[in-house]
């Protein structure tokens, strides 16, 4: 019987496996393994050597406590860790008891491990990294071998860097899409599967393949079509879990979302209202731009959903007043929806590990109004506690960055 290596599948991280696991599939050694999909913690397949995890930071507490029982239950079990979390410390994730960590994007890195557990002998162990970034068009978005059918990712990496996000340290600052023959070869595979709607995946569904507004026009125009040819019967962009960034908002591609797609809300990340703020956040937009994008959006008979964030370092108190103003102006003036968050610290930002600024009672207070009207909405409050957690696990040792 050959040795289980298996994936830990949660709901939260469902769509970071298929690209890796195409790799980990198609490595040279992958035929000396069984690979399986683990969705409830503890079960293990008769026969698992290797369990690999993906995991973001907030999820840090659950993992580790998994981990622990693992290592009482089963002492030989090689342990694997990837994602944003491991990317952004490593050497902490190792400390919980993992074996091997990969580091940054994982299909290369994932084939080489796998190479060596298949080999035989000591499993591996330490740090490891893709020696280069993947072409996209080197592998589907999905795995229809694990029953894995994700968002149909059609764009990774970010060059924009915004201070509050782990993106750009985890897949670069440059740019790769996948053309919209391969993204149509996974709507196939997933249609056959039974999936008829799907959701783009994109740091930016608005920068998709193009040098400008026209070129990207007609290359969003040729990825719905191939798709919709592939088998699908709803498709939806611009909205979660992708956005639009508000300086690549433009008629044109507003028009072509109406037309084909299902989604009549596109996300549009403002951030703030605030010039001074978004030049603390890197957004390299501003405020005027954001207004534009909003306007444009309305215009186009569609609803804005604009993102808004609180609390962000080095953010003044007049800051949040222009930005509760910003959000007045929206609502006051178009159809949009406003998504209210704060600031979280997350390793591997460049903002980390700055602590979010306190937000005062009357911004709740605004907030709450909004809400009531049941045109803002947003979890700040469980995102306040998850920020003031993770920086209490980094006091505590259990983030070591």
């Amino acid at each position: 019987m050959r040795p289980v290596f298996a994936l830990r599948v949660t709901p939260r991280n469902r769509n970071s496996w298929p690209s890796v696991a195409t790799a980990l599939l198609g490595a040279e050694a992958a035929q000396a393994l069984d690979f399986r999909v683990l969705e409830r913690p503890g079960e293990l397949p008769d026969g698992t050597r290797a369990l690999a995890f993906s995991f973001v930071t907030p999820e840090l507490e659950g993992v580790a406590r998994e981990v622990r029982a693992l290592r009482a239950s089963h002492p030989g079990l090689w342990l694997l860790a990837g994602g944003a979390h491991a990317s952004a410390d490593p050497e902490g994730t190792l400390a919980l008891g993992f074996d091997a960590v990969v580091a940054g994007e994982g299909e290369q890195a994932a084939q080489r491990l796998c190479g060596a557990l298949a080999a035989g002998g000591p499993p591996p162990t330490g740090v490891w990294r893709s020696e280069a970034l993947l072409e996209l068009d080197q592998s589907l978005h999905v795995e229809p071998r694990l029953g894995l059918f994700p968002f149909a990712e059609i764009s990774r990496g970010c060059p924009c860097g915004c201070a509050f996000c782990v993106a750009t340290r985890l897949f670069g600052r440059r740019m790769r899409h996948r053309s919209p023959q391969v993204v149509a070869a996974g709507v196939a595979l997933a249609a056959r599967a039974g999936y008829h709607r799907f959701r783009f995946l994109s740091p930016d569904a608005f920068s998709y393949l193009g040098r400008d507004t026209l070129e990207r026009r007609a290359a969003l125009e040729e990825l719905l079509v191939r798709c919709f040819e592939a088998g699908a019967s709803q498709l939806m962009l611009g909205c979660f879990p992708s956005e639009v960034r508000p300086d690549r908002v433009e008629p044109e591609l507003l028009a072509l979302l109406r037309a084909r797609c299902l989604n009549r809300t596109v996300v549009i990340g403002a951030q703030a209202g605030s010039d001074r703020v978004l030049g603390l956040m890197h957004r390299g937009h501003t405020v005027e731009a954001s207004r534009r994008a909003v306007r444009l959006a309305h215009e186009a008979d569609l609803v804005p959903l604009v993102d808004v964030m609180f609390g962000f370092p080095g953010e003044a108190p007049e800051d949040r007043q222009a930005s509760l103003a910003f959000i007045e102006e929206c609502l006051r003036e178009t159809r949009a929806l406003i998504h209210a968050h704060v600031y979280m610290p997350l390793p591997g930002s460049a903002a980390w590990p700055a602590a979010p600024e306190p937000v005062e009672d009357r911004v709740w207070a605004a907030l709450e109004a909004h809400t009531r009207t049941g045109r803002l909405e947003g979890d700040w409050r469980k995102h306040q506690r998850i920020g003031a957690r993770i920086l209490r696990w980094r006091e505590e040792g259990l983030i070591r960055v």
